[in-house]
């Protein structure tokens, strides 16, 4: 069954070309070692409201419904990244991701200036239940 890592990290908005960089020579890495996709989603300028993404009509209180960025606690200054990083298999993630962390060229970052703050990184695995074709 086809599995994916999802990363959400708030990154300064203004460093944008910079992190998009860093994650094209990552996601290289982890295609190296197995992964078949990998696609960030920069968040987009002004937030869309929460109530887009329920049925009209229900009505919520006042902070009931909050955004990724409010829950990733990202400032004005900063947008949310979601990365998929999608593997055929669990068994081919669990060995490419052990790979790619020793790789050199991922430990070499540790010396770099970061480009997000990794302590605010969120992070899982999961199996992939539904998958649209894209028919467009």
């Amino acid at each position: 069954m086809t599995f994916a890592d999802i990363t959400i990290v708030p990154v300064r908005s203004d460093r944008k070309a910079a992190y998009l960089a860093f994650s094209r020579r990552m996601a290289d890495v982890y295609r190296e070692y197995g992964a078949t996709r990998i696609t960030d989603h920069w968040q987009s300028g002004t937030p869309v409201s929460q109530d887009d993404f329920h049925a009209d009509g229900v009505s919520y209180g006042p902070g009931e419904l909050r955004g990724l960025a409010s829950m990733m606690g990202a400032s004005d200054l900063e947008s949310v990244v979601v990365t998929i990083t999608e593997w055929p298999s669990r068994d081919v993630r669990d060995r490419g991701s052990a790979a790619a962390t020793k790789d050199p060229r991922v430990l070499a970052t540790l010396d770099e200036d970061p480009v997000f703050d990794g302590r605010r990184l969120v992070a899982e695995s999961f199996e992939i239940a539904m998958s649209l074709p894209d028919e467009r």
